[in-house]
């Protein structure tokens, strides 16, 4: 793996200050952002330590005592506060603007919580109202650990914003902007507050990732182990700042992997899959090789994109993707070993192996990788390395993310 120096020597030119697009964006207030914290609920019971007030239709309809429960439920007459019909929705709020809330059976959030039916379905809906840099408190510490180098919680912060801010109305047919899970940004309310993360994320204030004076798509990864992918390797389209570029993570958990089965095992999860192609006789691929890698059926990354499996019953192209699902493998980055020793380092040592890769039937096949996840922008572990080895500028965080989104600006939306 290479060391920051080369990262730094190649990728200095897209080292940026704020830009001039964050002119464009300035002066906007602290954006609000509407959170799914529970979906189809026939009831729900909130609390707060210096009680709370229920409005209705704007106005505020009825006052609880710190720490008394308030029962809302949803049956034939629609959405109810203990026994007393609601109508469409209602919104609870501290009376103490120290406070949050607490959903009994989860988590206590800042902001207020709106409760409404669910669309399309039976049920209530609660959406978690919260301005944008609150959100980020119970964000950035559920998607990077806490104790993690200050110039990496800064680029995540940053990174997290502006995935929030990009992402505004992408479920609001479902009544709110983002999910609290991995189907957007793991959030944890207070419950997933740190000091070091209120400390980067307000030291990041209001900062956000453009790229022609627009939001980017923030996407990040556990570890790309090695090397991030271009984005239409992934998911199709071609998008200018998710370029594959070298990762500095070699010294962090999940770099590498491996995975051993049988050939007969693999072949019986291949029928299962629909591709029944009986004793496997061999497996066609470009071997791993150094990065970045320029074949056609890997990505840059080294990235399976597709490989044939040849057997006794016939032969089978898959992608990497459905290969990765079908085994539960941590990431498409991945090659295959038969045989004693240890697999080969593709940085380190010339593939040892033809594209086509014989399978000796009972003896244990070892599929060896890289990485945890898609590997699209920035790798999560690999800007903890980065900030380890080189963070000592409180800006470093810059250099960060300028190199794992290529071309973009950080720019200050309020």
């Amino acid at each position: 793996m290479k060391r920051y120096k080369q990262i730094l020597a190649a990728g200095a030119a897209a080292f940026f200050l704020l830009s001039p697009a964050a002119s464009v964006l300035a002066g906007a207030p602290d954006t609000v952002v509407r959170i799914g914290i529970r979906e189809g609920q026939t009831s729900v019971a909130v609390a707060g330590p210096f009680g709370v007030g229920v409005y209705r239709n704007g106005s505020l309809w009825k006052k609880y005592p710190a720490r008394k429960n308030i029962n809302i439920t949803y049956g034939d007459k629609g959405i109810t506060v203990d026994g007393a019909a609601a109508g469409g929705s209602v919104l609870l709020r501290s009376l103490d603007a120290r406070g949050a809330l607490k959903i009994s059976n989860g988590y206590s959030y800042r902001g207020d919580l709106e409760v409404i039916k669910t669309p399309q379905k039976q049920g209530l809906t609660v959406v978690n109202v919260v301005p944008v840099e609150k959100y980020l408190y119970g964000v950035v510490g559920k998607e990077m650990s806490p104790s993690w180098s200050m110039e990496a919680l800064k680029a995540q912060a940053v990174a997290a914003r502006t995935y929030a801010i990009s992402h505004k109305g992408y479920f609001k047919s479902r009544g709110f902007d983002m999910t609290d899970d991995t189907n957007s940004q793991t959030y944890a309310g207070v419950n997933g507050e740190a000091p070091s993360v209120l400390k980067a994320v307000k030291a990041t204030r209001g900062e956000i990732l453009t790229y022609g004076g627009k939001p980017i798509e923030a996407f990040f990864s556990a570890n790309a182990g090695g090397w991030t992918e271009h984005s239409e390797n992934v998911w199709g389209n071609k998008i200018p700042y998710l370029r594959g570029v070298s990762d500095s993570a070699d010294k962090m958990p999940e770099y590498r992997w491996s995975v051993t089965v049988t050939p007969e095992r693999l072949a019986a999860a291949l029928a299962a899959a629909g591709k029944n192609v009986g004793a496997i006789k061999s497996i066609t691929l470009t071997p791993l090789a150094k990065r970045p890698m320029a074949v056609p059926d890997r990505g840059v990354s080294g990235r399976v994109l597709s490989l044939t499996v040849s057997g006794s019953a016939g032969q089978a192209k898959i992608t990497g993707n459905s290969f990765q699902s079908m085994l539960g493998l941590k990431s498409t980055l991945f090659d295959f070993y038969q045989g004693n020793g240890n697999p080969p380092d593709p940085d380190k040592a010339k593939a040892a192996r033809s594209n086509v890769f014989p399978v000796k039937a009972g003896t244990p096949l070892t599929i060896y990788g890289f990485g945890w996840g898609h590997g699209l922008g920035m790798s999560q572990y690999g800007a903890y390395q980065m900030a380890r080895e080189h963070g000592e500028d409180a800006a470093f965080y810059r250099k960060i993310l300028s190199h794992y989104y290529t071309g973009t600006s950080l720019s200050k939306l309020y």
